[in-house]
């Protein structure tokens, strides 16, 4: 993929965190409202947001905290708009399923990895170049234990492709440097490749 920019791929559960009035409200990729389930992490994306309102898609995942080596991880499979936006628009209106098994190790803590800003403050970013948000989201949040951004680099990757699997990803996420978020269909400027041994 020409003008790409490349990131592991995160296991753990896909989430939405927003955080506005101080709060952060943790929903799933089905639409349901994890924040009670998870509310250490929530405490502490509201802890590390330095802007008024957020909106930020990650992965709710054990492997920033303790990654072990050569563990199999989910692909990153982006959510259809209703799944997404749906949760924001319509809120508790919708019926809520029956929370799901989140597949997470309970002996293990819960981190917050952030992969995209969907929004800061009153100004949307669907349609900004991913690199823009990528640089947006880095001055967003103050990293901590339970809230981290995503590593990404720019082609080649050489030496990175070794360090991401010996430290168990078996995935990375190529995505165009200028592509926009498009969370009602299937972005063509994304992919998930596996990591090649060497």
């Amino acid at each position: 993929m020409p003008d790409a920019i490349v990131e592991p791929s995160w296991g753990g559960v896909r989430v939405l965190a927003r955080f506005k009035d101080g709060a952060t409200r943790l929903v799933d990729d089905e639409g349901v409202d994890c924040t009670a389930e998870f509310a250490a992490v929530a405490d502490a994306i509201s802890a590390a947001a330095l802007a008024g309102e957020l909106i930020l898609d990650g992965f709710l995942t054990v492997e920033p905290t303790q990654i072990v080596a050569g563990a199999p991880l989910r692909e990153i499979e982006v959510p259809t708009g209703g799944q997404i936006m749906a949760q924001w628009i319509v809120g508790s209106r919708i019926a809520r399923p029956v929370t799901p098994p989140r597949n997470l190790d309970p002996d293990q803590p819960v981190a917050f990895v952030a992969v995209d800003l969907l929004q800061v403050d009153d100004s949307p970013l669907l349609n900004v170049p991913l690199l823009e948000r990528k640089r947006l989201l880095d001055g967003s949040l103050t990293p901590s234990g339970l809230v981290r951004i995503t590593p990404y680099i720019r082609p080649p990757i050489g030496s990175f492709v070794a360090t991401w699997r010996g430290a168990g990803f078996n995935a990375m996420v190529y995505k165009g440097a200028n592509s926009r978020y498009t969370p009602d269909a299937r972005n063509d400027d994304w992919s998930v490749l596996s990591i090649p041994f060497r």
